[in-house]
């Protein structure tokens, strides 16, 4: 992807950064539309890691750095980790799960390039961007997945409400026999 500099003063972007912007409002307005909690949130998260990301490189006037590792990226990366995880642990959803496995990729990418200088700059630029396009499609079936569940079985639970009870909170049962 190509960032523009301060002095282009956020001009034209390439097609990618077009379509990922697109896609983003699209699953967006589409988790408004039709998803609960967890979907809202989830994408939520993807607004913020491209509002996040055109931030980033307006403040810092320059393109990623693929040449080591680029913290404001790593930064991005690891709060949107977090986030997703959050979602996964309370979400009565699966699909989290994955977003969170996909984003951590992204953020051991980071520690891949810090670790070994040998990994080129087009695996470093893949390890941390593909993730993101798997999110999105995930993201999308999440959202899918949700409004047909709706549709087939009504409203459901979007958050889980506890765990599963301790051995000492069960009831006990008498003696047989």
């Amino acid at each position: 992807m190509t960032f523009p500099s301060r002095e282009a003063n956020l001009a034209p972007v390439s097609w990618t950064w077009a379509f990922n912007i697109a896609t983003m409002a699209m699953l967006f307005a589409a988790a408004l539309r039709w998803g609960a909690g967890p979907e809202r949130f989830c994408a939520t998260v993807v607004v913020f890691m491209n509002v996040g990301d055109r931030l980033y490189h307006a403040a810092v006037a320059r393109d990623t750095i693929y040449a080591s590792v680029d913290i404001g990226h790593l930064l991005l990366d690891l709060t949107s980790a977090a986030l997703f995880i959050s979602v996964a642990l309370r979400a009565n959803r699966i699909y989290p799960l994955w977003l969170s496995a996909f984003q951590l990729v992204s953020v051991v990418s980071h520690f891949v390039r810090e670790v070994d200088g040998k990994v080129g700059n087009l695996t470093y630029a893949v390890l941390n961007y593909a993730p993101y396009n798997f999110i999105l499609l995930i993201l999308a079936g999440g959202i899918w997945a949700h409004a047909r569940r709706v549709k087939r079985f009504g409203p459901y639970r979007s958050w889980r409400t506890s765990s599963n009870p301790s051995r000492e909170a069960l009831p006990k049962s008498p003696p047989i026999g």
